[in-house]
């Protein structure tokens, strides 16, 4: 039967609370039906927009993977486009000591920044992996380059047939490596404002001892080619001036680099906190091997002090009748001398080069006569010989206990 409707005004319980529609228990199929599928239609729309947001997500994070990994290959092959264009300009074709170097530099440098990044860092996100590597790339290029320098101004230093424009541009490319050193120190400073106190020392750990490398290789070739150019001339004084200076020159830039990569040895050891890892057994090696090549050069640098001692105390200077009458050349440098000095056995020599003689042998260039001189490092073997040799009689006849070798550990 037909159902019909009143035009009437309905009463307030009879109403939605959210629509002015009135509520009916009676209202036709159709619509219901119709509803739903609106209801349907909409979710089915709702899902598909997010199921696009959620492929356009992916799709932008894959690209910006791929456009960081197109970025990072591209800079990676500028750098090695701009470290053959160096070598074709600079160097030319590289020799074999000088590629194996390069490959035992390269190698040591690698390992021991990932130690740093990875164990000492513990970087965990991709932009900070992205900074240090670039960072330290650009870094050991800049000692590839420093090293190559070195080996080369070692090898034209034998050489006398050099020409100029080799030296020029073997000695810009060392002013260009200093002055980037000291633009990455800049860099340094200014990331140390906002990264604090310790990535600041981490950072500019490297860039100093680059600096304090290719400076000394600078000052070396400076004080070559100025002998190269007062060759000729009054060679004997120029030599006898270039000795001490070229000696405490070498001694103070050495120690200054050992002392600077010991001291950041032992910040990466005490402020990373991984006394029990793998990374700490490297970093202690190394530390271990910093501390014996400070004491090799200090004890280095007492043999020279003493050397330097006995020659002024034993050895006079030789007089201008004894150099006129014995006209000949120093026979350790060939050089013409015009101040020498006198050893017992008369044979006379430049105070340089029998200086740097008498630290590695103690008897005559010439004649080998034995002379009556030991470094403090051999009067000290000399005495606990002797002091041995005489508790040696004493304990033969008391019974000796067999050392305990399992506890037995010498540092070798």
């Amino acid at each position: 039967s037909d159902i019909s409707v009143s035009n009437e005004k309905e009463p307030e319980h009879c109403r939605d609370e959210h629509s002015s529609r009135p509520i009916s228990n009676f209202e036709p199929s159709t619509q219901r039906r119709g509803r739903a599928s609106i209801t349907l239609q909409s979710s089915a729309q709702y899902g598909t927009t997010c199921l696009r947001a959620c492929k356009s997500f992916t799709l932008t994070a894959v690209s910006c993977d791929c456009i960081l990994q197109t970025l990072i290959n591209m800079a990676y092959c500028c750098l090695i486009l701009l470290g053959k264009f160096i070598q074709q300009l600079v160097f030319g074709e590289l020799r074999v000591s000088e590629q194996q170097h390069i490959k035992d530099k390269f190698w040591n440098f690698v390992f021991y920044k990932f130690i740093f990044v990875f164990g000492v860092i513990n970087v965990q996100y991709m932009d900070e992996v992205v900074l240090w590597c670039s960072w330290f790339s650009v870094l050991g290029f800049l000692h590839l380059l420093a090293q190559l320098c070195k080996d080369r101004f070692e090898y034209l230093s034998f050489s006398p047939t050099t020409p100029g424009w080799s030296h020029a541009r073997l000695l810009g490319l060392l002013v260009a490596i200093f002055c980037l050193s000291g633009f990455m120190f800049l860099i340094c400073v200014a990331v140390g404002f906002f990264g604090g106190l310790n990535t600041f020392a981490f950072m500019v750990a490297e860039c100093v001892q680059l600096s304090v490398q290719t400076l000394h290789v600078i000052f070396r070739y400076v004080l070559h080619l100025y002998d190269m150019r007062q060759g000729g001339g009054s060679g004997g004084r120029v030599w006898e001036k270039r000795g001490p200076v070229a000696y405490y020159a070498e001694l103070v830039f050495e120690l200054a680099a050992l002392l600077i990569d010991l001291v950041h040895h032992l910040h990466m050891l005490l402020w990373s906190n991984i006394l029990l890892s793998m990374a700490s057994l490297v970093i202690c090696m190394q530390l271990r091997f910093l501390f014996h090549e400070i004491q090799r050069r200090i004890k280095k640098h007492r043999n020279y002090l003493w050397v330097l001692n006995h020659m002024e105390q034993n050895y006079p200077m030789a007089s201008s009748e004894e150099l006129s009458e014995n006209s000949d050349n120093c026979a350790i440098c060939w050089e013409k001398m015009e101040s020498a000095r006198k050893l017992p056995c008369t044979h006379l020599f430049h105070n340089s080069c029998l200086q740097s003689w008498l630290e590695q042998d103690s008897s005559c260039p010439t004649c080998r006569m034995v002379l009556s001189i030991q470094s403090p490092a051999g009067l000290e073997a000399a005495n606990r010989m002797e002091h041995n040799l005489d508790t040696q009689g004493e304990n033969q006849a008391t019974p000796r206990r067999p050392p305990n070798h399992f506890f037995h550990f010498d540092g070798e």
